[in-house]
C-alpha cells in the first residue's frame, strides 16, 4: 500500500473549521489535519490544499454539488476535510471513510442578560395563598354587616378597611374603639396571620432584588418558543447542508418553529459576530452550528460573550456524523478506513482536540494580558498628561 501511494500527491479540499481544520499559508493545525497528517505520514503521500472558501457542498437543481462535496463529485479533489456531515445525499454523491467524529448540533445565543420578571410580586405566594387571601377580603364586608347590626352607630367600623390597613401595614385609628369579643378574634387572627405572610413576603422580594437573575435560552423548547415569539433570529450558514434541512416542512416542532424565523449567513464566524454584537443591538441571535464549533468560537470572543447551554438531549437537536470524503480506489480506502478506526480508539483525536484547546486558551489570556496592559499605559499617560495641563495652570 505505501509503494501505491509512494510520493504521490493527493489533492485535499478543506474548508476552515476549528476544531476541525484551520489552514493557511503559515500555519495549520486542527483534528482533521491532525489526521490527515498523520495518514500521509504512514502512506506517505504529499498534499495540496485546495480551499472552498466555507463552501462545504450544496446540490444543486441541475443534479451537481458545490464547495467540498463538489470538488470531490467533479474529480478536481481526492480527500475532502472541514466538519463535512455525513448525510444520505452525499454519499449518493460520494464515497466517506470511517466517520472519525461524533458532535451534536446545538446553538449558541448572547451572554445571558438580566431579566425581572413581570409576575415577581406575585411569585412569593402560590396561587392557593392568593385565592385565599382574596376571599378573605371579600368576607370582611360580609362580616362587617353582621357586626354593625343593632350595634350604636357611635361605635361603627368597617372590618374591611380595617384588616386591609393591616394587610398594607398602616395604622387605623378605629381600632382604638370599643370592639366586640368575635371582632376582637377576628382582628388578633388576621394580625398574627399578616406577621407570617409579611416576613415571607418581604424576604423572598428581598431574595429576589439581591440575588440577580440571569434569563438564558438552554433547551431546544425554549428556543422555538422564542422563535414563535419574535424574540430571537436563528442563524444558519447557507453553503450547507443544514441550512435546507431546517427550511424544509419539517414534523419536529422546534424545527418547524427555526425555520419561519432561520436567515441564512455566509459562514460560522459571521453568524458568532452577530450573537456577541447582539448584546448592544436590539435584534438577538441565535447560532446554529456543533457542539465543538461554538466551544471554539467562546475563545476567538470572551467566553462569557456567547452562552453555550450544557451538553444535554434537551439542548440538542440531533446528533452529527463526521467523515472524509474521498475519490479514491476500492484499496486505498480499505487501508485508510483500518489507520482511522485505530487512531480513533487509540484515543488521539481528543488528545489533538486537548492540545487545540489548550492553545486556543493560551492565545486567549496573552491577548486579554496585552489589552490590559494597553489600558493600563493609556492610564498612565493621561495621568502624565493631566499633571503637565495642571503645572501649566499653576506654576
Amino acid at each position: 500500500m505505501k509503494s501505491l501511494l509512494l510520493n504521490q500527491t493527493l489533492k485535499i479540499a478543506y474548508t476552515n473549521t476549528l476544531p476541525y481544520t484551520k489552514i493557511d499559508h503559515n500555519h495549520q493545525s486542527g483534528i482533521e489535519f491532525e489526521l490527515l497528517k498523520t495518514l500521509s505520514d504512514i502512506f506517505q503521500f504529499k498534499m495540496i490544499f485546495v480551499d472552498c472558501k466555507n463552501d462545504f457542498g450544496v446540490k444543486q437543481s441541475d443534479g451537481n454539488w458545490t464547495g467540498v462535496i463538489g470538488k470531490i463529485f467533479n474529480h478536481e479533489a481526492d480527500i475532502g476535510i472541514g466538519s463535512i456531515f455525513v448525510t444520505y445525499e452525499r454519499t449518493l454523491a460520494t464515497t466517506f471513510l470511517y466517520p472519525h467524529w461524533i458532535d451534536s448540533l446545538t446553538f449558541g445565543t448572547a451572554g445571558s442578560q438580566k431579566r425581572v420578571p413581570l409576575n415577581i410580586f406575585f411569585q412569593p405566594f402560590t396561587s392557593t395563598v392568593w385565592f385565599c387571601l382574596f376571599i378573605s377580603l371579600i368576607l370582611f364586608p360580609i362580616l362587617n354587616l353582621y357586626h354593625q347590626h343593632g350595634q350604636n352607630n357611635n361605635y361603627a367600623f368597617n372590618l374591611l378597611w380595617i384588616n386591609l390597613s393591616l394587610l398594607l401595614r398602616q395604622s387605623y385609628d378605629p381600632l382604638r374603639l370599643r370592639l366586640n369579643l368575635s371582632s376582637k378574634i377576628n382582628l388578633i387572627t388576621w394580625m398574627l396571620s399578616l406577621i407570617i405572610l409579611a416576613n415571607i413576603y418581604s424576604s423572598y422580594l428581598c431574595a429576589q432584588f439581591a440575588i440577580q437573575q440571569h434569563y438564558v435560552i438552554d433547551t431546544c423548547e425554549k428556543l422555538a418558543d422564542a422563535c414563535d415569539d419574535n424574540e430571537i433570529i436563528p442563524l444558519l450558514p447557507k453553503k450547507g447542508v443544514l441550512y435546507p434541512l431546517f427550511k424544509t416542512n419539517s414534523s419536529i416542532r422546534t424545527i418547524r418553529s427555526l425555520s419561519r424565523k432561520l436567515r441564512g449567513i455566509t459562514d460560522h464566524n459571521e453568524g458568532a459576530r452577530l450573537v456577541v454584537n447582539s448584546i448592544i443591538q436590539k435584534e438577538r441571535y441565535a447560532l446554529i452550528s456543533s457542539y465543538d464549533q461554538i466551544k471554539f468560537s467562546q475563545f476567538r470572543f470572551k467566553p462569557e460573550s456567547i452562552y453555550l447551554p450544557p451538553a444535554s438531549s434537551k439542548s440538542t437537536f440531533f446528533s452529527i456524523i463526521t467523515g472524509f470524503p474521498v475519490r479514491l480506489p476500492e484499496n486505498y480506502i480499505k487501508h485508510f478506513e483500518i489507520w482511522i478506526m485505530r487512531i480513533s480508539s487509540f484515543g488521539l483525536m481528543k488528545f489533538w482536540k486537548n492540545q487545540i484547546t489548550r492553545s486556543m486558551r493560551q492565545s486567549f489570556f496573552e491577548k486579554k494580558n496585552v489589552e490590559q496592559q494597553f489600558d493600563s499605559s493609556m492610564e498612565t499617560d493621561q495621568i502624565a498628561a493631566l499633571e503637565e495641563i495642571v503645572n501649566d495652570m499653576y506654576p
